[in-house]
């Protein structure tokens, strides 16, 4: 049986399409097995109170971070270190570069306080 070049090309590209397929899939499953990743999911929606370097505390929720340590949170309020009033900004990108510490207010291994 002989095969035109062209049934031949769209067999070849079905092929490769689903290596790629299985390729991806096999980078998805790494990425879900990779500790780090699994550590950030599970802080996700958790409070975080991150203090910047002109003296602000930010707390709110932890939607998601980047490569740079950019860190966004929502429903989140402003705080001065000095006890001021507080100010509700909701959501917010804080640049890695201004993040002094952060500390994770996990409701699931704590009863009560900052981890």
């Amino acid at each position: 049986m002989n095969m035109s070049t062209d049934e031949k090309d769209s067999s070849d590209e079905f092929w490769e399409k689903i290596q790629e397929n299985r390729n991806i899939q096999q980078v998805e499953v790494a990425q879900e097995t990779n500790p780090s990743r699994k550590k950030l999911k599970s802080w996700l929606n958790n409070t975080f109170r991150v203090k910047m370097t002109d003296g602000r505390i930010l707390i709110g929720l932890f939607v998601c971070t980047d490569s740079d340590a950019n860190v966004i949170l929502t429903l989140t309020s402003e705080f001065t270190e000095n006890g001021g009033e507080e100010r509700v900004l909701g959501l917010v990108m804080i640049p890695g570069r201004y993040i002094v510490s952060i500390e994770i207010n996990e409701p699931n291994t704590a009863a009560s306080g900052w981890n």
